[in-house]
């Protein structure tokens, strides 16, 4: 799957846009503030309808506007498709050939993206719920019944820790819980797997060595045992037994990345997830991702930027934003024919 070219109007800064794409690599140019960030972004929002930054959908519209448009044109199989996403007076309306999406689900399974960038929310440093929700976002769109999942086990646990706060019997959730959060484990084991099988081949075939993602959880696959350890503690205020307590670890030469990875090492690791999603992607749902990196070259070395860049070009429809300083680097290093990288300067 590839997207052909895109529209939008009154998002952030940018009052009207329109640009086209190669099959191959788009490198997108431009000062700081010129609205590089933006343009993925509407990608992002076309693939998900949302935004990839952190706590930032309200902030899409221009400011002083109440209309944003946003109108993509994507090949599958020869066959094109069109989607566009309308919000006003914080309404969001979703089309597909111009006949209306209801549900945001249906949208994220038509234009798989994978998106990495600095706005986003930062696997390696944030706290371990975000960490598995940055998994469970994966599983997700491998698996559709999965955040279902989550929301009805997240739900259930709300219901349950209020009656601990309130120093009341919990059995009448016990078991529910217990049998959502068996389905969970057992989900999420079985993916994260996969998601680290995937991590291992692509940091085999871009040689790289050292980095090893691991999955930490309490799990149990039975239900009794799993009510008993949800009262083996009295006096409980939260419920301290289940798979919100999971967690990722990710190691460099066996040491903590948080703790020891320069920015460098940590920014490398991070690319080296994204491509191990978008290839798990391509494998499972069989349709190939579009990969979109924000500032691409920030905190790579020209060695680094090469193994990546070779791993993803012709692979993948890949769309990079970068400051005007940078265009060349590729192209030098590499030696590609101009048609098989397209240029793109974007200006406020």
């Amino acid at each position: 799957m590839i997207i052909e070219k895109v529209s939008f109007l009154n998002i952030r800064k940018t009052s009207e846009a329109h640009y086209s794409f190669i099959p191959e690599t788009n490198i997108i140019i431009g000062e700081n503030g010129a609205g590089k960030t933006t343009i993925l972004e509407t990608l992002f929002l076309l693939s998900t309808s949302k935004s990839f930054r952190k706590k930032q959908n309200k902030a899409l519209l221009k400011e002083g506007k109440k209309t944003l448009k946003a109108q993509g044109f994507f090949i599958e199989n020869n066959t094109e498709k069109k989607i566009k996403i309308e919000i006003e007076n914080n309404k969001k309306t979703i089309a597909k050939n111009n006949q209306r999406i209801k549900k945001t689900s249906e949208l994220l399974s038509e234009n798989p993206m994978v998106c990495m960038s600095p706005e986003e929310t930062d696997v390696i440093e944030s706290y371990k719920s975000e960490k598995m929700k940055y998994f469970d976002k994966i599983i997700f769109k491998i698996e559709k019944e999965h955040i279902k999942d989550i929301k009805e086990y997240n739900k259930l646990l709300l219901y349950r820790n209020t009656l601990l706060e309130q120093k009341k019997e919990t059995s009448i959730w016990d078991k529910q819980i217990a049998t959502k959060g068996i389905s969970i484990w057992k989900r999420r084991e079985e993916k994260i797997k996969e998601i680290i099988e995937s991590f291992k081949k692509v940091q085999k075939e871009i040689k790289t060595e050292g980095y090893t993602v691991e999955y930490i959880n309490n799990k149990t696959d039975n239900e009794k045992v799993y009510v008993k350890k949800l009262k083996e503690k009295k006096n409980q205020e939260k419920t301290r037994f289940g798979p919100q307590t999971d967690t990722m670890i990710f190691k460099k030469e066996e040491q903590n990345l948080q703790e020891h990875g320069s920015q460098g090492e940590k920014k490398l690791f991070k690319h080296l997830l994204k491509l191990a999603e978008a290839s798990l992607l391509k494998a499972k749902t069989k349709k190939t991702p579009i990969i979109l990196l924000d500032d691409f070259f920030d905190k790579l070395d020209n060695k680094n930027i090469m193994k990546i860049f070779i791993y993803f070009h012709c692979k993948f429809q890949t769309i990079i934003t970068t400051t005007e300083t940078n265009i060349n680097i590729i192209k030098n290093m590499l030696g590609l024919e101009e048609k098989q990288i397209k240029i793109i300067k974007c200006q406020q």
